[in-house]
């Protein structure tokens, strides 16, 4: 019986390991890649990459969307949505964002889909 014990208590570890690790997956990931702009505004246009933050490489493979908060009427059980904008990437992984919100010292939300990773959630200030 003893053994039978230790044998679940190993298999319940085991469980609670692996659990962990799919938790962390989103975590590791956010901390492994980061939003970068490219350059300066050019108005109301940004130019944004992402970067794995291991090699300094632009990743080219990813989906990236700007967030946008949507305030909805006061009497909405829920008071606002984030809608996701999708960027499309030149052929070297550069996004252009064009918004009324591209204005020196505001933060820009981003969301990425990387591969198995998952989402990445970041940001990036535009510079004045």
């Amino acid at each position: 019986m003893n053994s039978n014990v230790k044998l679940h208590a190993g298999l319940i570890g085991l469980a609670f390991t692996a659990a962990l690790s799919l938790a962390a997956s989103p975590a590791w990931a956010a901390a492994n890649y980061k939003f970068e702009t490219v350059s300066p505004p050019m108005g109301a246009i940004l130019t944004i990459r992402l970067v794995d933050a291991a090699t300094g490489q632009t990743v080219t493979n990813a989906h990236v969307y700007v967030v946008r908060r949507q305030w909805l009427p006061v009497k909405s059980p829920v008071p606002f949505i984030d809608r996701r904008i999708d960027l499309t990437p030149d052929s070297a992984g550069i996004f252009t964002y064009q918004g009324s919100d591209v204005q020196a010292g505001a933060t820009i939300p981003l969301i990425a889909e990387v591969g198995d990773f998952g989402e990445v959630r970041g940001s990036v200030h535009v510079s004045g």
